[in-house]
Formats: C-alpha cells, structure tokens, sequence
C-alpha cells in the first residue's frame, strides 16, 4: 500500500512540476517578446539589365517599444504572409506605397491592372484596436494610430523618423471624404493602457498599406508612423541599387522615347463605409514595370 502511495505521489509531482516548467516557459516566452523585432523585405525588379541582381533584400528594425500596437499589427500581416506576391501600386516622389494591391493575370503583359487585396484583409482575423462605439463592441478592421495627430505621444528619445528606406504606415484617406460630422471612434492605447474615445477616424483608418520612404532628408511627419527604418549597411546599400536601378531604367528609356515616364496616373477606388458615400477614390502612379514584393518575413520577434 506505501509503496501505491509513493508511486501516485511521485506521478503527482511529475504532472505538478510538468504544469510549472510549461508555465515557466510560457512567461520566459512573452518576457523574450524584443523591442526591437527584425523584418525582411525581398524586393524583385526587373530592369531587363543582365549585369544587376534584381533581388533586393532588405533588413528592417521594427520600434516596438514606442509603437507596440503599429509593430504588432503589421507582424500579425506578415505571419499570415498577407504581403507575400504584392507591389508596389504607387510610385510618389518621395515614397513608395505597397501592401494592398496585386496584379491581375492580363493579356499582353499589362501589368498596371491592379487587383485590391482589401477582401482577403477583411478576411483576416486581427487583433483588434480601433472600435465604432465607446463600449468596444465594434471592433473595425483598422489599427490605431500611433502618430502626432492623432495624439499618441512619444516618451524619451529613440523616435523614428522618416530617413532614406523607412518603413511607415500610409493611408490615402483625406478628412474631405468623411461625412459632417466627422466620424469618431474609440481605442485602447496598450503603450499606458488608457481608453480613448471620441478621437478622429481619418488618423485610425490604417489598414495593410505601407511605404518606403525614397526622400534623401530625414523628416518627421504628424500623419503616418514610421516604426522601420534599415537595419544594416547592406540593406542600406541595396535600397540605394534598387533605388539607382529605377532611376537608369527610366532615364534610358527617356533616350529611346523622349515622352516616356515610368509611371501611369490611374484612380482607383477605395471601399470604406466610414466614409460619406462608402468609398473614395484615390490617385496612384503606378510603376509600368513590376516592382513586386516577393516576401516579407519575420527574423527576430
């Protein structure tokens, strides 16, 4: 009988310390979570020059201590590989913008005919952090914005701003597109876990969309959060080859044909139901050569 009894006992205490040593891993787990995760970004564009590697790799640091909720998001979009085979839609000035649109398959290589990804976003299902109604019943498929405008305060030094290859949230919602009243909605803000509510939609209505920032002066902008910037010399020499790579496709192409621009102005519409008729409609210059994003994968969470 004493010796059932010591056997049960030590069974017992095999499951009890089995329970804590999972625990204990767990915890050790979440207390790994970096401050700083680690993206790549595979970049391919073809410029049809057979001396350049068309592949570009690209190392960014995510600030997750500053814009926990912008970093998460996103990190939450690439392990879905939600990015996987998207491009670049639109070629600004001093940006790039990527994340929400892909190509359809079309006769004669017309690769300007976007396909929107909103569908398979809405699909998604995300940590929410924006929500119509002050009760937080709602939840929108939007991130809250973690920007000067819309009130999120940075604490301490280490802020981001944008600088050659940074890696920013984008919207093209303008206030002109939302119906009077504004629409508000409410959020939890994870950086001091306070409620917001009544804050303006239009600085809450990101989505998946990003861009890259091509200016050659750093810069800080009220409107969008810059939670990337390059992580390494390498990733910032191949941002400038891809950049430099662009640049000699379209001025040779200029010497061919002297009416000749690497982008083509098109208005695509925008679904939105917070918006006066349920959608807008936006200006992109999309890139008439592929800029595709390959892959964006999570190294370092």
């Amino acid at each position: 009988m004493a010796k059932f009894f010591g056997n049960a006992l030590g069974k017992a205490f095999s499951v009890v310390l089995a329970v804590f040593l999972l625990v204990g891993v767990a915890f050790a787990f979440v207390g790994c979570e970096s401050d700083y995760p680690q993206i790549r970004i595979t970049i391919q564009f073809n410029d049809n020059d057979s001396d350049t590697d068309d592949t570009y790799v690209l190392n960014y640091r995510l600030n997750r201590k500053m814009y926990k909720q912008t970093v998460n998001h996103y990190i939450e979009l690439i392990d879905a590989g939600f990015y996987d085979g998207t491009v670049i839609h639109d070629y600004q000035s001093n940006r790039m913008v990527g994340g929400g649109y892909t190509y359809n398959d079309v006769e004669n290589d017309d690769y300007r005919d976007l396909a929107s990804l909103a569908e398979a976003y809405d699909a998604l299902s995300l940590t929410p952090s924006v929500w119509a109604d002050e009760e937080y019943t709602q939840a929108l498929n939007t991130l809250y914005g973690e920007t000067a405008a819309n009130g999120h305060g940075i604490d301490g030094e280490g802020a981001y701003t944008n600088e050659k290859g940074a890696l920013g949230t984008y919207t093209y919602l303008d206030s002109s597109e939302l119906p009077t009243p504004k629409p508000v909605v409410s959020a939890h803000k994870t950086s001091d876990g306070s409620d917001r509510k009544n804050i303006p939609y239009q600085y809450n209505a990101v989505t998946s969309m990003f861009y890259l920032y091509t200016g050659s002066s750093a810069s800080a902008d009220s409107n969008f959060c810059v939670f990337g910037v390059l992580a390494d010399d390498d990733s910032s020499t191949r941002f400038d080859e891809l950049l430099s790579a662009i640049s000699s496709y379209t001025s040779t192409m200029k010497e061919e044909d002297e009416d000749y621009v690497f982008t083509e102005v098109q208005d695509m519409r925008i679904d939105d139901a917070m918006t006066e008729f349920g959608y807008y409609t936006a200006e992109f210059n999309i890139p008439k050569v592929k800029i595709v994003i390959e892959s964006i994968e999570v190294t370092s969470y």
